[in-house]
């Protein structure tokens, strides 16, 4: 099955967003990085996989989330000391929710119908008057 970015970023509940090249990705932390690919984030490998670009402060705490995610079933891209691309199965969800957790991708909750009313009554109130 092939998967792009938008079919996934709507499945896992995550924004996608581009990056300078134009580029689909869904970013992750460090969240007050000047360039959007300067952060850990996800993106479209090829037509059947995706990558996790993981950018790390330590090599300890790169060989820590590599090593958790190759026992996952994921493959390595690209690895360096503290940085690395880690290709996963985006159809395969526990790859999905691990590569998520470790580029730090926060995930959106909807809204309830409840919580919807209330914003909409607390807009109608603090309006003023012409």
């Amino acid at each position: 099955m092939l998967f792009r970015s938008q079919q996934f970023a709507e499945q896992q509940r995550v924004k996608v967003r581009r990056d300078n090249c134009g580029e689909e990705i869904i970013p992750g932390r460090p969240r007050n990085a000047t360039r959007q690919e300067d952060r850990r984030h996800i993106f479209q490998y090829d037509g059947k996989l995706f990558g996790v670009c993981l950018l790390l402060a330590s090599v300890r705490a790169f060989g820590n989330v590599t090593r958790r995610l190759l026992a996952l079933g994921f493959t390595s891209g690209q690895t360096g000391d503290t940085e690395g691309v880690l290709l996963f199965d985006p159809a395969n969800s526990e790859q999905a929710k691990a590569a998520i957790r470790e580029a730090g991708i926060r995930i959106r909750v909807p809204a309830s119908p409840e919580r919807l009313a209330q914003l909409a009554n607390a807009r109608a109130m603090s309006s003023i008057p012409v």
